[in-house]
């Protein structure tokens, strides 16, 4: 009897030191769980508090360098002489051969008109290779430049083109002064495309202030042509008041 006691003593201890161990391995896994559960609240606070920290695998895009227009008239970066044929527009910074025998011819005021800007001359198809060395047929654009009452460069008018080409709406703005490089300080250039194309009265150039909303020059409609010695279409402004 006090040996079946005995057995029976050993086999309630045995399981009492099982469930000791049972517990102890239980109680490490909690232990893990909730450390484990703590790191991912801290993780996640750290994601939200700063989304760009370095251990966050999907940081958030790099938002883009706004531009900002320089308010000071840039510097001509590239001096281009050219050899005009008629009477040249004078443009600071830039120096103008004319024909033996000619003479500039001076800027007209007109106090009466309806804008301040206006057309220098009409119109001029060109091939883009004058202003462009470099260039060749699979190109068309519209550029020219602005002066004012003393034949000074304007840099920072907007220039406005509007119209349909090649079966498109165009809605584009660019400043004078933005292609000084080829057409003198206050040069404009659009690009139009890449394949010339005949089109009679679908695009028009307008000046207007820097705020965009002002026009100071009326409406100058153009057409362009197929034709690579025609590619370029030159419309130049000069203030009259």
């Amino acid at each position: 009897m006090n040996f079946a006691d005995q057995e029976e003593i050993a086999e309630r201890q045995n399981k009492r030191n099982r469930k000791r161990r049972n517990n102890v391995i239980w109680n490490l896994l909690t232990a893990l769980f909730v450390i484990a559960s703590l790191a991912a609240i801290g993780y996640f606070v750290v994601l939200f508090s700063n989304p760009a920290v370095s251990i966050n695998p999907f940081p958030p895009p790099t938002m883009p360098v706004l531009i900002e227009i320089p308010t000071s008239t840039p510097t001509l970066v590239k001096t281009w002489t050219p050899t005009l044929t008629g009477t040249p527009v004078p443009v600071a910074g830039v120096t103008y051969t004319l024909p033996e025998g000619t003479t500039p011819t001076p800027l007209v005021t007109d106090s009466n008109a309806k804008y301040a800007f206006a057309l220098k001359s009409d119109p001029n198809a060109i091939a883009n290779t004058v202003f462009h060395p470099d260039g060749n047929c699979n190109w068309q654009g519209v550029a020219g430049q602005v002066v004012d009452l003393q034949g000074r460069a304007v840099v920072g008018l907007m220039v406005h083109l509007r119209g349909v080409y090649n079966g498109k709406a165009i809605d584009q703005t660019t400043l004078t002064g933005g292609a000084q490089a080829w057409y003198g300080e206050s040069g404009y250039e659009f690009v139009l495309g890449n394949t010339p194309i005949d089109s009679t009265a679908l695009l028009s150039i307008q000046l207007s202030d820097q705020s965009s909303v002002v026009a100071i020059s009326d409406k100058v409609v153009f057409n362009t042509y197929s034709a690579c010695e025609k590619n370029l279409i030159l419309i130049n402004f000069q203030q009259v008041k």
